[in-house]
């Protein structure tokens, strides 16, 4: 019908990915078809606003392609929409998908109508043919200092818990044999009403009253692992503050959920961590993993870290350096610090060079992703 073709090319996270994934449904299921990014009629571009490196990617992608039609999606600032503005780059909010159409053609309102039926509905077949991602919630109230994900994302939202499995069931029905829940905080997951844990097979450790399994992440998981199906549940990201004894005591004891915990600690110097609003210490990390990795000894553990944040003496980075040292991380994400408007830490400036950003950044990574 409509004889167009597409390209989707994403950046950053997991969430852009499953935003990718659904675009690339809905359009398929339209008529369109997927291309390569030469031969497009329409290209579209998930953009990532949380470094200025991944915004810059985003840029150049664009204006390298402006021959064609070029739409620019995801997370993007309000000072990077002005930037996109003045190169006449098209901007489309991706939880508006009923201005997507008539973005792409000129056709009667009975079209548009049809296409905002189709994509209102949950679309979450993500990934390949044996993983999937399934967001719980949305944004952050964190507020970390470098941080743009809750100005683009907003606040956190806890997606309906009734939603969630019965979007994991499809997944699982599809025959995905990994799904990864996704959250940027996942563990701050909140339940609007009462479940009851009643399942025998599990034995006596969650056949306790619901009083001792407070944390409603750790119920979600529990309830998630109790779905009929040969499967494994992963999940991203975790915050250190709140990752409490009952989760880690589902992931030990849960058998469908993986024993690897993703826990950013983002600096092993205090005086770092306390400017990124970080609000834990090495110490409380260091004791946290210890827990951890008590209770869970096989336990896969990774981290993110941000390297060359306003501040960071050599000093302050050989902190993170033993703190590398004293965990035994499976591997690390580390990041050279990107300075973002809006942003707390955006008035402190970027005085560490590039260079030195470098010199630190092969430290880190020759110290556990080199292995």
């Amino acid at each position: 019908m409509l004889n167009k073709t597409y390209f989707i090319k994403v950046f950053g996270c997991q969430y852009n990915e499953w935003d990718g994934a659904r675009l690339d449904f809905i359009l398929q299921k339209l008529g369109l078809i997927p291309s390569s990014q030469k031969d497009a009629d329409v290209i579209f571009l998930l953009s990532c606003s949380v470094r200025k490196t991944a915004v810059d990617r985003v840029m150049s992608t664009a204006k390298n392609n402006l021959n064609k039609k070029v739409i620019v999606t995801g997370c993007v600032l309000d000072s990077d929409k002005i930037k996109y503005d003045r190169k006449n780059i098209t901007l489309w909010d991706i939880n508006k998908s009923e201005e997507l159409f008539p973005l792409l053609f000129k056709e009667r309102s009975r079209e548009v109508k049809r296409f905002n039926n189709l994509a209102i509905q949950q679309f979450n077949n993500c990934g390949s043919s044996s993983s999937a991602y399934l967001p719980i919630m949305m944004g952050c109230n964190n507020l970390c200092s470098y941080c743009v994900v809750p100005y683009v994302r907003g606040p956190e939202k806890s997606r309906e818990f009734d939603d969630i499995i019965s979007d994991f069931k499809k997944l699982v029905a599809a025959g995905h044999k990994e799904i990864i829940l996704l959250g940027q905080n996942v563990n701050s997951y909140q339940i609007n009403k009462k479940l009851e844990i009643k399942d025998k097979k599990l034995g006596s450790h969650f056949m306790a009253e619901l009083s001792e399994y407070k944390t409603p992440f750790a119920q979600l998981l529990i309830q998630l692992n109790n779905v009929p199906g040969d499967f494994k549940i992963g999940f991203t990201s975790n915050h250190p503050k709140d990752m409490t004894d009952d989760i880690i005591a589902a992931i030990k004891d849960l058998p469908k959920v993986k024993k690897e915990i993703h826990l950013p600690v983002q600096s092993g110097s205090n005086k770092i961590l306390r400017a990124m609003n970080r609000p834990y210490t090495k110490e409380q990390y260091l004791e946290l993993i210890e827990k951890i990795t008590k209770v869970i000894p096989d336990v896969k553990l990774t981290t993110d870290v941000i390297i060359g944040f306003p501040g960071e003496t050599e000093k302050d980075f050989q902190d993170t350096v033993e703190l590398f040292k004293k965990i035994k991380f499976a591997q690390s994400y580390n990041n050279k610090y990107s300075p973002r408007p809006g942003t707390a830490s955006f008035k402190l400036g970027d005085p560490i060079p590039w260079t030195e950003k470098q010199r630190r950044w092969r430290i880190l990574n020759n110290m556990v992703n080199k292995k």
